[in-house]
């Protein structure tokens, strides 16, 4: 069976394909940087196409469905963290905010931790920021990204593509940083578990001081 959701690391996750949108991508708010800097190598596979192509064909209803389908199976597979991640690469292009915000509140209602990172400020603007919800908005020029931080507690996330870190900023604050493997917070370097991070109010799921 076909999923829309696939594995990165121990997370059930959205990948869109990569590139711009006349080329069949989805990075409609990329910069030359984050292109050229793309873990994905700029290579979308049949799943990343598959996915995207199911956004754009179905509505929210019968999307939901389909997550939850998928996650259900991936989420009871051993070690796997009980979430979802949205686009691990790729991006919510503007043709798509409303859908996508939509199936996100959706999941959310549901019970589903979610976290995950964008360029599309309209999506990062009209989602809710909830324990369990955090989606950040991706800015790369640093001083930037703390001073939008200090004017909202939703997420901000600054890629560092000299450590290959992202930096999670709330609230004027690098409060972690983490590349998938490995996770910085305050106090110490560990070994990248989502689900704590959950769990403690840490990370992408950081609750306040």
């Amino acid at each position: 069976m076909r999923r829309i959701l696939h594995m990165d690391s121990d997370i059930p996750s959205i990948y869109f394909p990569i590139g711009k949108i006349e080329d069949g991508g989805s990075c409609e708010f990329a910069t030359e940087t984050c292109i050229l800097n793309c873990p994905s190598g700029m290579i979308s596979n049949k799943h990343e196409k598959y996915a995207f192509s199911f956004f754009k064909k179905n509505d929210v209803e019968r999307i939901f469905n389909k997550l939850l389908m998928d996650y259900n199976y991936l989420a009871n597979r051993p070690y796997n963290a009980k979430m979802i991640q949205w686009f691990c690469w790729g991006d919510c292009p503007s043709f798509m905010t409303e859908k996508v915000a939509d199936v996100i509140k959706r999941i959310a209602e549901y019970g589903i931790p979610q976290y995950g990172f964008t360029r599309n400020k309209k999506l990062w603007e009209i989602l809710p920021s909830t324990d369990r919800l955090h989606i950040g908005l991706t800015v790369e020029n640093y001083s930037k990204a703390l001073g939008i931080s200090k004017t909202t507690d939703k997420m901000i996330a600054h890629p560092d593509y000299d450590t290959w870190y992202a930096q999670m900023i709330f609230h004027g604050k690098v409060r972690s940083r983490c590349n998938g493997w490995w996770c910085v917070n305050e106090i110490e370097e560990r070994n990248s578990d989502c689900t704590r991070c959950l769990s403690h109010g840490e990370g992408c799921y950081y609750r306040g001081d």
